[in-house]
Order: C-alpha cells, then sequence, then structure tokens
C-alpha cells in the first residue's frame, strides 16, 4: 500500500456571539482537515492546527511542501515519514507553522493505520484503559454586563447537567487594555486581576467543592502576577493553572512552579518532544499539554507522554478545536498510564466538535468519555456539515 494523495480543508465557522480570552476577540473557530488517501482506497483524516494564522497558510504547507515527503511512502512506516517531512524542513520547520502542518498529517497516518489493521487507534498504541474524564473547557469573557452570571450559570450547567466532574475558565483579560498583544509586556491592572478574583470566586460557588475547577490566563501575565493571584485564590482549591505566562519564558515558569502550591500545566503552545524536554526536565511544569494537532501529531505526542511518565508528571493533552482533535487526544489519553482527564471544548463554537462528525462524543453519568471501538480514530465526518462551511481561500 502506499499514499497517493494529500488534502487539506480549510474549515470556518462563525460565532453567534463575540467572546473574548487574554489576547484578543474570538468572532470565528477555523480548522483545517487533513485527508491522507492510498492506492487501495483506505483514507484517514487529521486535523492541522492554525491558531493565530490563516488556513491558506496551512494548506499550502502541507499541499505544497509536506507532501513530497509522504506521497509514495507506506503508511505503516510513520515514523519513517515523520523523519522525512522534519529532516526535510528543519531549516525553515522545527517549530509553528511546519509542525502544525506535520501533526495533521501524522493523525491521518494514524487513523490510516488502525484502518488497515481494523484496530482503534488507542489500542494500537497500547492501550491501557478504554475511558477518561473530560474536563470541560469554556469559560470565556462576553460583553454582556452580566457576564459574571452568565460565566457561573455555564459552568454549573456543565457540572449538573452534562456531567463534568472538571471546569476549566480563561482568566488574563484586561479590558483597560487597548492592545492585547502586547499585555504580556505590561502591568496588569487592578481592576483586571479584582475581576478575575470575583470570576474564580463566583464559579467555585457555582459548581461546589466537590468539582475540580481549572484556570487558563493564556500566557498574559508575568510570574509575580501569578503567584500574588494564585495565593490569592488558595482558598478555591484550583486543580492547575495553565500557561499563565508566556511559553517561551522557562525561566519564569521555573520560578513560579517552585513557589506555588497547585499544579503548574502547560504547554499547548509547545513543540515537538525537544521543547518539552525543556519543560519537563527542569520542572517548569507538572502537567504536560501536548496539543496533538500542533506539536507533531500522535507520533510525537505520544513521546511526550512517555517522557512525561518517566519523570512521574500527568499528560493532559490540549484538545481545543474539532471532533478529530478531540478524538486524537481521547485515544492518546486512553494508551497511556499517566493521564487523568482529556480536555472537551464546550463553547457556543463548538459546532465543529459536535458537527463535525456524525457520532460525537457523549460524557457518560460518571464524568467518562470513551474512545470509538471503530478502527482508528473511530469517527465519521458530516460532509454536508464540512461542505458548508468550508472556506474559500
Amino acid at each position: 500500500m502506499k499514499i497517493t494523495e494529500i488534502e487539506a480543508i480549510p474549515i470556518k465557522y462563525p460565532l453567534k456571539e463575540t467572546v473574548h480570552w487574554a489576547q484578543g476577540p474570538i468572532t470565528e473557530r477555523r480548522m483545517v482537515l487533513v485527508k491522507v488517501k492510498t492506492d487501495e482506497n483506505i483514507e484517514g483524516i487529521g486535523e492541522a492546527a492554525i491558531f493565530g494564522g490563516p488556513n491558506i497558510t496551512t494548506k499550502t504547507i502541507i499541499e505544497k511542501e509536506l507532501s513530497k515527503y509522504v506521497v509514495g511512502e507506506n503508511p505503516m512506516f510513520s515514523e519513517r515519514i515523520w523523519e522525512k517531512m522534519y529532516m526535510g524542513t528543519m531549516q525553515h520547520g522545527r517549530r509553528g507553522l511546519v509542525i502544525c502542518g506535520m501533526s495533521g498529517i501524522d493523525i491521518a497516518i494514524w487513523d490510516l493505520i488502525g484502518k488497515i489493521k481494523e484496530t482503534p487507534l488507542y489500542q494500537l498504541l497500547g492501550g491501557f484503559k478504554n475511558k477518561v474524564k473530560a474536563y470541560a473547557s469554556a469559560g470565556f469573557y462576553t460583553d454582556n454586563v452580566n457576564d459574571i452570571e452568565i460565566l457561573s450559570k455555564e459552568m454549573e450547567s456543565f457540572v449538573r447537567e452534562k456531567n463534568f466532574t472538571a471546569v476549566k475558565m480563561k482568566l488574563g483579560r484586561d479590558p483597560e487594555s487597548k492592545d492585547e498583544v502586547f499585555n504580556q509586556y505590561k502591568a496588569v491592572s487592578r481592576s483586571s486581576l479584582e475581576l478575575d478574583f470575583k470570576r474564580v470566586k463566583a464559579v467555585r460557588e457555582a459548581i461546589g467543592e466537590k468539582t475540580d475547577l481549572l484556570v487558563d490566563p493564556n500566557n498574559a501575565w508575568n510570574v509575580k502576577t501569578t503567584i500574588k493571584m494564585v495565593n490569592r485564590l488558595e482558598d478555591q482549591h484550583l486543580y492547575f493553572i495553565e500557561e499563565p505566562i508566556p511559553t517561551d519564558d522557562k525561566e519564569g515558569l521555573k520560578i513560579i512552579n517552585s513557589r506555588i502550591d497547585i499544579p503548574v500545566a502547560g504547554c499547548e503552545t509547545a513543540y515537538t518532544q525537544y521543547e518539552f524536554k525543556e519543560l519537563i526536565k527542569n520542572r517548569c511544569v507538572d502537567i504536560v499539554q501536548p496539543g496533538v494537532t500542533w506539536t507533531g501529531g500522535i507520533t510525537e505526542a505520544r513521546k511526550i507522554a512517555i517522557m512525561a511518565s518517566a519523570h512521574h508528571m500527568l499528560c493532559i493533552p490540549h484538545s481545543y478545536n474539532s471532533a478529530i482533535d478531540l478524538a486524537a487526544a481521547i485515544h492518546l489519553t486512553c494508551s497511556i498510564p499517566n493521564s487523568e482527564y482529556v480536555e472537551y471544548d464546550q463553547t457556543d463554537g463548538n459546532a465543529l466538535t459536535m458537527n463535525l462528525i456524525k457520532n460525537p462524543f457523549d460524557i457518560d453519568k460518571e464524568g467518562f468519555v470513551k474512545p470509538s471501538d471503530k478502527p482508528g480514530l473511530g469517527i465519521e465526518l458530516n460532509d454536508r456539515f464540512i461542505e458548508k462551511y468550508i472556506e474559500d481561500v
């Protein structure tokens, strides 16, 4: 069997209402769907992360550059294909856009391997369990004057109505700032920190003491702000704080992690085993969060998870975009011993999670989600949804 073609399909889904995170407004959700086709008419599907860039750049990298390292190869040689792509692009790759493109191809190849072997991906990767707890990922800022009340009700509904045992909310937005991109270089306003303090307290009260509460400032703070806020929130019993400062500040992360009592999680914005080696070896984080769609795919994310296990660290993959990303993360977490949760996007824009495929993932009464027992990722694309939201690039 040989790979004959790679197709990258850009998709854009407009949100009904603008929401905000620490780095600015969000008006739409986008993704790049990747299809890897073979001469035996077996097709694998994957997703390449495009956060922060136009879909056309990722589509171009995949179809015009990375494909030349993949077409003609046997999909069973996933390690060989990954190294060909990585070494072939090393002079302008190794991070960012190229690795994101590689991730989409790699996930699709693993989906192919599972279909060829007629085996679910989590079992193909080793298999440790057949379900994992999911946390509801949402809690963005809105422009509504009743934002905190809306946030509290939203988070409560995830617990009371959808059976989640953990929720994650956003922190770090500074409404007084006119340029969110440069927030990391400025002192965070007192009113911003006070707002975040009130948001966390309101959510904790709404979800109760038994529910795990996770917070994510999305790289918006500095070292002292993070330590100050975590100490102030000590009685809110946070499960972890995710990426409080820019990922490039490894020394800052190490300082934070040595001075606060709750775990530091990260970093979804880190690439490949080589950057995660720094984070793990230097104890910059306690919980490792490789994003399967942008750290190098299944091939690389599994190596990162194993590295974390060797250092007695949890691996809770970032999985925030579409059902493909989620499926890959569920299979990965169910194949390793050092996992406790998987991230499950619950924002208004999660049509990419719920409508992109015909068999979306359900949460059971105990808060667990199961990987499909069908071959590969085990998901079936909703072609009508895809056709409606394909982006013309």
